[in-house]
C-alpha cells in the first residue's frame, strides 16, 4: 500500500481485502453506506472515535490505517525447533470434551449424514440394503435410517450425558445389524420390548443422578474453586474473574453476579455470559488504554456495564431476538474512548453511565 495514498484510499483497500461491502462494513461501525462511500472518496473523513475500530475491524494498528507507517503483513515464520514450549504444547490436538461440546455435536451430525447417505448410495447403486415388504415383515428406508438416526443422537449426547450416549448408541447400533441381518435372512435376533427400553433409561437416568451428585459433584466443584471458578452444589453455575495485566476476563453463567474491576487501567477484555444476569462495574477505571476493545458475549440473559462518564463509547453489536441499549451520556469533554463488540443471542447488554 502506498505511503502517500489517502486515508480514503486505504480504507477501500482494507475494506476489499476483508471481502467487506461498504454496507456490510458500515453496519459493523454503526454509519450509513453513504458515510462509508464518501470516505472512500475522500469527500469527509471518519469520526476520530471510529478510528480504533475501523483499525481493529482490518486488523491493523490506527497509525497504519492513517498512514503514518505503511501495512505490513503480520507473518512471522518461525522453525518448529524455535517455537516457545508453551506454542509447542499447543500445538499438540487436546480435545476437551465440555469446552468443544458444540464442535462434537456439529461432528456428530456429519458423521450421522454420511452414514444415511451411504445407506442410500449402496441401496441405490448395489442394492446392499435390500427393501422388504411382506405380511410379516417390512424393512424400507426408514426402517433403516431411524436406528442411524438414534445412533447419531447418542454420539452428539456423550459428551455431556456419557450413560445416556452410550446407551442410545448401543441401542440403535443394535437395531440397525437386526435389521441388516434380517434383509439378508441370516439369522433373527430378538427386537428390544419398548418396556425394556424404557427400563433401561429409566435405571440408567437415576443412576447418572445419584452418583453424578454425590460422587462426581462435589470433585468437580473442588477443582473449579481451584482455578478461580466457583457455582453451586449442581455445579452448573460459574463465574469466572480475572484482570491480568490490566485485561478483564469474565465467564459466567447459570445465575446472577457482578463483577467490579478495581484497576485505574483497562486495556481490553472479554466476558462471556449465559443464562444469567450479570453486572460489569468499570466506573473505578481511570485510563483507557488507546483501542481499547472490551468483547461481549451474551446468550440467553443480560449485561449490563457501568461506565464512568470520563470516557466515550463506540459500540458494535451482532443481535438475534436481543438488544443492545446506551442510557445516559459520557462528559462532553470526555477524550478517552471504550469500543464495546457485543454479540448477544436472545438476552440484551445495557451500558448506563454513572
Amino acid at each position: 500500500m502506498e505511503k502517500n495514498e489517502t486515508l480514503g484510499k486505504r480504507i477501500a483497500a482494507l475494506r476489499k481485502e476483508k471481502g467487506l461491502t461498504q454496507e456490510q462494513l458500515a453496519e459493523k461501525v454503526g454509519v450509513s453506506a453513504q458515510a462509508v462511500s464518501k470516505w472512500e472518496n475522500d469527500v469527509s473523513c471518519p469520526d476520530i472515535t471510529l478510528l480504533p475500530l475501523l483499525a481493529d475491524l482490518f486488523g491493523v494498528s490506527v497509525d497504519e490505517l492513517l498512514g503514518v507507517k505503511p501495512v505490513e503483513p503480520h507473518v512471522i515464520i518461525l522453525d518448529k525447533d524455535e517455537m516457545p514450549k508453551d506454542e509447542k504444547k499447543k500445538e499438540s490436538f487436546n480435545f476437551e470434551w465440555n469446552k468443544h461440546h458444540g464442535k462434537w455435536s456439529t461432528i456428530a451430525c456429519c458423521i450421522g449424514a454420511i452414514l444415511v447417505c451411504l445407506f442410500f448410495i449402496l441401496h441405490s447403486m448395489a442394492n446392499v440394503f435390500p427393501y422388504i415388504e411382506t405380511s410379516d415383515l417390512t424393512l424400507k428406508g426408514w426402517n433403516y435410517v431411524w436406528p442411524i438416526l438414534v445412533f447419531t443422537l447418542g454420539l452428539s449426547s456423550v459428551p455431556e450425558h456419557i450413560a445416556f450416549g452410550s446407551a442410545m448408541m448401543a441401542f440403535g447400533g443394535y437395531e440397525f445389524v437386526r435389521r441388516v441381518l434380517l434383509g439378508y435372512n441370516v439369522c433373527k435376533l430378538p427386537a428390544v420390548p419398548w418396556y425394556v427400553i424404557v427400563l433401561v433409561f429409566a435405571i440408567v437416568g437415576l443412576l447418572t443422578v445419584i452418583f453424578g451428585r454425590t460422587l462426581f459433584c462435589r470433585r468437580r466443584r473442588r477443582a473449579m474453586e481451584k482455578h478461580g471458578v466457583y457455582g453451586d452444589r449442581s455445579g452448573r453455575t460459574r463465574m469466572e474473574y480475572s484482570d491480568e495485566n490490566n485485561y478483564l476476563k469474565a465467564d459466567m453463567s447459570f445465575g446472577n453476579g457482578a463483577v467490579n474491576y478495581e484497576r485505574d487501567v483497562l486495556a481490553g477484555g472479554s466476558v462471556d455470559s449465559s443464562f444469567g444476569d450479570y453486572t460489569i462495574d468499570l466506573t473505578q477505571v481511570v485510563t483507557f488504554a488507546d483501542s481499547c476493545l472490551l468483547k461481549v458475549d451474551a446468550s440467553f440473559g443480560n449485561i449490563t456495564i457501568l461506565l464512568p462518564r470520563s470516557v466515550r463509547l463506540v459500540k458494535s453489536s451482532d443481535t438475534s431476538f436481543a438488544a443492545f441499549v446506551v442510557t445516559g451520556d459520557p462528559d462532553p469533554d470526555a477524550t478517552q474512548t471504550i469500543i464495546i463488540r457485543a454479540d448477544v443471542n436472545f438476552g440484551s447488554v445495557q451500558v448506563k453511565y454513572r
